[in-house]
């Protein structure tokens, strides 16, 4: 299985900022976290936008997952950056 690379899942977060109305121009930071022995990679993920909110409740509808009131910070797995990609590519 091919897993997102950093630019894909920013410009998807992006894109999902964007369908909440955040006009942030970066409203996320993106790190892949590579791991060895043939796992998918984990995605660090910061929101930098100052609606954090609204970002968090959208990505909880797409993950099916929830987080943490005030958390701007969260790992995401493979199959969780894929799942969010599977979204944009949706629309």
């Amino acid at each position: 299985m091919e897993y997102p690379t950093q630019a894909e899942l920013a410009g998807c977060l992006k894109n999902i900022a964007s369908e909440v109305g955040d006009a942030t121009t970066t409203p996320f930071r993106v790190d892949v976290v590579p791991l060895h022995g043939g796992k998918p990679p984990m995605y660090a993920v910061v929101i930098l936008s100052a609606s954090k909110e609204p970002l968090r409740q959208k990505l909880a509808n797409i993950l099916s997952r929830s987080f943490s009131l005030g958390v701007s910070s969260f790992m995401l797995n493979g199959d969780e950056a894929a799942s969010i990609l599977r979204y944009c590519r949706q629309d």
